[in-house]
């Protein structure tokens, strides 16, 4: 298990794993195993490497010296985003949104303590004041529509002390979990970043109550870390209403954090019980996998080096869970799986970056497995296909699923089965060129080109069909979930003692064939974008 780009140096935290979100149902159960980032950030251009696995906060205001400082930061930010109408049902309903205005207003604070540079403690507190949509009202009746669960009015993300001592690392309190790429555990803090051509504007996170034990030698020692943590999960995307977790984590890494271009490469088990307010269980284990590597040539007749970096995250789950029971089957085996590579090229001020990914699905909801995964919402992959498309598709499904008129008594647990933005049952790449033709602004983009796992299937229209698979639109789907070009740009100014970002990101959603309607054909295509701005301190 790689603990990412988190330094073991004076003040800055050694990253920690932790696990995260076993429980996604619809049919879905996930798990991730976090870090906690050391807060350290830089208003410079990271390295390719930063630009692949995404960076944290921005560099803090800080006061003292190296026995006791203070450090605060934060940022305040907002994106105004539009999309077209989109056709979400058999009977021709439309998931047509208002424009919709989403803020920030994120407080950070860190203090840290030497003693005698043997001990140091370190305290860390991190508060999202105000984290909320205004705007993008739709008539559709849904659950887990795009514009909800995007934000709560104020959430607390970090309160927790981080103690390293001679051998060892000891972190109790309540933290953020983030891990690998962010697959499955996303601290909602790694977005986009110089060179990384990343469509990511990220908001809430996943947060747990921890008390973890870790080694705590620096890398040049001994660069063998080991990690044992129990969580109380206190909030994921995947926590619905009076749900409660636990779980307990085991991790090792082996590697390094020094250099332009890190070498880590390492893995965990996750095992996490999760109760419903009905007191339906699942019970899970997960195990990831986690590696990144970088390497650089020398150009002739050229000042920058080409700069090759890979990072790669995989994760299998399995277990049971007796949610969305049948009259057949009050218990089901989870098999879930999934993985994402990244891929990227750097030459002076241009770059490609890549993304292969693959998350399994599920077309079957009466066989006594459930194998559809879906990946932290925070892990943008595109505009419109995942965030909006089927977001509200499989939103507007648990309203004619849940009609009694129409199918009988309608299945439990169907508030499980929205994607809420997550991307599931697809296998993409996602290549996208960069290019800095000024300092600060960049211009990036390309083609995400997604298809089905299995065959994409509505649980209402797929029992209708006597178990054959039918999309929400009563169509066959093929297996093909179209193409979407993605456009931006981004500038960035250093102004003293804050950091100035301003975007533009659009996007061009054409359907596949997993979205064939009844009559034959598939949608009209989809355009929508947003606008960005920030300042972190």
């Amino acid at each position: 298990m790689v603990i990412v780009l988190a330094h073991i140096t004076r003040y800055q935290s050694m990253s920690m794993p932790g696990s995260h979100h076993l429980a996604r149902l619809g049919p879905c159960v996930s798990l991730a195993l976090g870090v906690i980032w050391g807060g350290q950030a830089a208003a410079e251009t990271p390295s390719p490497v930063h630009s692949l696995v995404a960076r944290g906060d921005a560099q803090p205001l800080r006061v003292g010296d190296d026995s006791f400082y203070v450090e605060v930061g934060g940022l305040a930010g907002t994106r105004y985003e539009a999309f077209d109408a989109m056709v979400v049902d058999q009977e021709g309903s439309e998931y047509a949104p208002d424009a919709a205005l989403n803020s920030q207003l994120r407080l950070r604070a860190e203090l840290g303590l030497s003693l005698h540079k043997a001990v140091q403690i370190t305290g860390r507190y991190e508060h999202d004041l105000y984290s909320g949509i205004s705007g993008g009202e739709s008539d559709l009746e849904g659950v887990g529509l795009p514009s909800e669960g995007q934000g709560d009015e104020q959430q607390l993300r970090k309160a927790y002390i981080d103690a390293l001592v001679p051998g060892a690392r000891i972190i109790a309190g309540y933290t953020t979990s983030h891990w690998g790429l962010g697959l499955l555990s996303n601290d909602g803090a790694h977005g986009w970043t110089p060179g990384s051509a990343y469509f990511g504007d990220p908001r809430g996170g996943d947060r747990v109550l921890r008390f973890g034990l870790g080694t705590g030698l620096p890398d040049d020692i001994f660069p063998i870390k080991v990690f044992v943590a129990y969580d109380q999960v206190q909030g994921d995307d995947i926590l619905i209403g009076d749900d409660e977790a636990e779980q307990v984590v085991v991790a090792i890494r082996y590697g390094t954090s020094e250099g332009r271009l890190p070498t880590t490469i390492g893995a965990y088990a996750a095992f996490r019980e999760q109760t419903a307010v009905d007191d339906q269980q699942t019970k899970v284990s997960a195990f990831d996998v986690f590696a990144q590597w970088g390497t650089e040539w020398a150009v002739d007749g050229s000042a920058s080096t080409l700069d090759l970096d890979l990072a790669f995250e995989g994760v299998f789950i399995t277990g049971e869970t007796e949610w969305a029971p049948s009259s057949l089957r009050q218990t089901h085996d989870v098999r879930q799986a999934g993985g994402l590579a990244r891929v990227g090229l750097t030459w002076g001020n241009l770059g490609l970056r890549t993304d292969l990914l693959y998350a399994s699905g599920d077309q079957n909801f009466d066989d006594d497995q459930q194998n559809a995964l879906k990946l932290d919402p925070n892990l943008e992959m595109g505009l419109i296909l995942f965030r909006q498309l089927t977001a509200a598709t499989t939103a507007r499904a648990v309203v004619r699923a849940s009609d009694p008129d129409l199918i009988g008594v309608p299945s439990e647990d169907l508030d499980r089965y929205p994607t809420r933005g997550s991307v599931s049952n697809a296998a993409l790449v996602f290549p996208r060129l960069w290019w800095r033709p000024l300092s600060g602004f960049e211009v990036y983009g390309g083609p995400l080109v997604a298809f089905a796992d299995v065959d994409v299937a509505d649980p209402r229209n797929s029992r209708l069909s006597g178990g054959e698979p039918t999309n929400a639109l009563g169509g066959k789907p093929g297996g093909y979930l179209g193409t979407e070009l993605d456009v931006g740009l981004r500038y960035t100014a250093d102004l003293g003692f804050t950091a100035l970002m301003l975007g533009a990101e659009g996007g061009w959603f054409v359907p596949g064939a997993a979205f064939t309607q009844a009559q034959g054909g598939t949608p009209d295509a989809i355009l929508g974008g947003r606008l960005i701005a920030q300042i972190r301190l």
